[in-house]
């Protein structure tokens, strides 16, 4: 039955949209009907603006194909405080400005407590939410972090929930009346809808804690009260909403959302006006070791290889295997023993009391990029399709809904099933869900893509030497993108501080194309690319960069390898923390970029001149954005293609860059006057601030407002010549 709010009254008095006479149907009643659950993750939860992190706004076809995979329920995470005046008056409260982009309120408390949704995201959130409903699916819609508002507040007092952020001082009682504020507008906006939207109070409550010595910041009973006194805002909010809020399912979340604190939350499980059955709870699944883990540790192994599947020559990498006994632990997180023990005990805890449980987000990553041989690969694949299969089993055994998570990448270690970026809607993964439909008794018969997946990511077994082949390719002709390629560091690589720079050995070439066919959009009439070597180091992966095809002028070129060598005096802001590097990597930046890189290594360079290989590319480093790669065998002549155009020339002056709060001060020197335009860009290609102008002969300066905050890339063009660097916004 659909809601109200676009569909109208389907039964006239009679519709269920009304409460007048009946109630909606008690939550264990809407297990069987809402079978499995699907996330569209990294979307209308991204702070401010849903399309921020890659993804578009969901279309009707890609909910048609959500529930032609046989989904019949799907979560909305969401954001509301960034979509709210609450936004601007903390920042105004904090000694910002409301148009600034200094994230002030992230660090201090404010006394606003009735903030508002703004009316023109309420409706672009119904858009979605009525579409899936539209298709018979039912709808969790969620508060989800969106900035750390409550998130990050579960405690009184003051403390540091957020690594690198600073000291927060909160008072749970203005937390919790923005809770209620929020709420009570989002009830109002759905009230005549039926069971088929449910609301969800909170995402991962203090899932962001700090750790320190000891572990995470401990979640103790005084803060389970805290985060109870939300729950209670929340739903005492939605009751008193009006409509079919008074016996609408609400979900309440396990702190961290994590199963082993399901006890704390059963045992203070929140009091509903509307009396038993009207509540469900949530905890979510991602056994890190398998899951989400990307580097060995000394306490333990990344887990490539599942139960039943294991590998027989990666033998520490497999399923539950103890570094310390060098044996398989078949009770490990994530096996088929604690799956089906930790999913009973969720049914005696809760189920088996009126209150159903949803597995809001689970999943594993898939690591085409860290497996090398062509067997291990393929039973690692075959393997996460088991588990997938698994948890949905058991989740179905014991009246449990599990929802997969899914962000629309497509690049080594994505946990997509269905493709949304390139306006396409085919499914990515088809191994993981036929295990996922054969679960729910559905057909299971999407044609599998293991072997291709392995072909592509082979590694030759010509020892004369590796290196890694990147190819990019641009999905917009009107903005800029970016693809990285990045080593994770692991273990005795993961100190640099014996450096005093990096070391490349690369050839290649790729192409611009011009002019923009979108160019009214904000690109301007040409394409450019420009390359940065990074690195994330420390507990709280600080970023720094630095131009590599700047440097000493030095293009690449198409078929003879050129050595770049960066130091670390050519970094924007001198590294620190080098003796905890956690990556290192390079960003290609650009529009309307194609073509292919070839790189044979990456290298510390000593004090005394002599170098040392931090990675020669003897397995695959991990890609993302437009760039793909796989590891090739080095030829004597390496020619990677005869239709070689060279990149975009970069100027090899400095371009001198000061950037200030919610603004941007651009230097340069022109050699005559002429029409200039600057762009700024965020990195997911929105143009967020341009301007025309002509430039004098000599030194010129050129300002760019704007509020959004993080990496983007500065661009600014007079004639052939260009100038290209990636600022961080504050």
């Amino acid at each position: 039955m659909f809601g109200i709010g676009k569909f109208g009254l389907v039964f006239g008095a009679l519709s269920l949209a009304s409460t007048a006479a009946f109630a909606l149907p008690k939550a264990s009643d809407l297990v069987t009907p809402m079978g499995m659950g699907y996330n569209i993750g990294n979307t209308m939860e991204v702070p401010e603006n849903p399309t921020n992190w890659g993804n578009p706004l969901p279309t009707a076809a890609y909910i048609k194909a959500i529930k032609a995979a046989g989904f019949n329920t799907v979560r909305i995470p969401c954001a509301w405080y960034s979509h709210s005046d609450a936004l601007a008056k903390d920042i105004a409260a904090n000694g910002g400005t409301a148009d600034n982009s200094t994230y002030k309120h992230v660090g201090k408390d404010a006394s606003f407590t009735t903030p508002t949704i703004d009316g023109a995201w309420l409706a672009q959130v119904k858009e979605v939410v009525d579409m899936i409903i539209g298709e018979g699916m039912y709808v969790v819609l969620n508060s989800h972090w969106d900035e750390g508002w409550l998130e990050d507040r579960v405690f009184d007092g003051t403390a540091n929930p957020r690594s690198g952020s600073g000291d927060i001082t909160n008072s749970s009682a203005t937390t919790k009346a923005r809770q209620a504020a929020f709420w009570t507008q989002i009830a109002t906006y759905f009230k005549d809808y039926d069971e088929h939207l449910l609301f969800a109070g909170a995402n991962e409550p203090g899932v962001n804690d700090p750790w320190g010595n000891n572990g995470q910041w401990e979640f103790d009973n005084t803060r389970m009260q805290v985060l109870k006194g939300y729950y209670e805002a929340f739903i005492t909010s939605v009751r008193n909403a009006g409509g079919n809020n008074a016996t609408r399912t609400l979900i309440v979340q396990a702190p961290r959302t994590e199963m082993d604190n399901a006890p704390m939350l059963s045992q203070n499980f929140p009091t509903d006006p509307a009396g038993a059955g009207y509540m469900m709870a949530e905890v979510h699944y991602y056994p890190y070791q398998y899951s989400l883990m990307t580097a060995d540790e000394d306490w333990g192994t990344q887990f490539y290889y599942y139960t039943g599947l294991e590998s027989t020559t990666d033998t520490k990498h497999n399923m539950g295997w103890n570094v310390y006994s060098n044996s398989i632990d078949n009770s490990a997180l994530g096996t088929p023993n604690q799956i089906k023990k930790a999913f009973g005990e969720l049914k005696t805890m809760f189920c088996d009391k009126g209150i159903p449980v949803i597995i809001g987000e689970l999943g594993a990553i898939k690591r085409t990029g860290q497996i090398t041989d062509a067997t291990n690969l393929k039973l690692h694949l075959q393997g996460r399709a088991l588990f997938y299969g698994e948890v949905a089993k058991n989740a179905k055994a014991n009246g449990i809904i599990p929802y997969v998570w899914d962000t629309g990448a497509e690049d080594d270690g994505n946990m997509t099933i269905i493709t949304r970026q390139k306006g396409t809607y085919s499914i990515l993964d088809p191994d993981v869900l036929n295990a996922l439909q054969k679960a729910y008794g559905l057909e299971g018969n999407n044609q599998s893509n293991l072997d291709s997946l392995v072909q592509q990511n082979e590694v030759p077994d010509d020892e004369s030497g590796k290196g890694v082949l990147v190819t990019y390719a641009t999905k917009t002709s009107d903005s800029s993108e970016v693809g990285t390629l990045r080593i994770n560091l692991a273990g005795t690589k993961k100190d640099l501080s014996q450096y005093v720079g990096i070391e490349i050995r690369m050839k290649g070439s790729v192409e611009t194309a011009g002019p923009c066919t979108g160019a009214s959009d904000g690109c301007g009439e040409y394409g450019w690319t420009s390359m940065d070597l990074f690195m994330m180091t420390g507990d709280s992966w600080a970023w720094f960069d630095a131009p590599v095809l700047e440097q000493a002028n030095m293009d690449l070129d198409a078929t003879t390898f050129k050595t770049f060598k960066i130091m670390w005096d050519n970094f924007r802001t001198t590294p620190e923390g080098l003796n905890s590097a956690n990556a290192i990597g390079l960003n290609l930046y650009g529009t309307q970029v194609t073509g292919t890189i070839t790189i044979d290594y990456i290298k510390g360079i000593k004090a005394d001149g002599t170098t040392e290989i931090i990675d020669d590319f003897d397995k695959k480093p991990s890609t993302e954005g437009i760039a793909s790669g796989k590891v090739v065998s080095l030829g004597a002549s390496g020619d990677i293609g005869a239709n070689a155009i060279k990149p975009v020339h970069v100027a090899t002056s400095k371009m001198f860059v000061n950037v200030q709060p919610g603004m941007v001060t651009a230097t340069f020197s022109a050699v005559k006057a002429a029409p200039a335009k600057a762009m700024l860009m965020n990195t997911m290609g929105q143009v967020i601030d341009q301007q025309n102008f002509t430039a004098n002969k000599g030194a010129n300066s050129v300002e760019l407002r704007t509020n959004y905050r993080g990496p983007a890339m500065l661009l600014v063009k007079q004639g052939s010549v260009q100038y290209v660097q990636k600022v961080i916004l504050k």
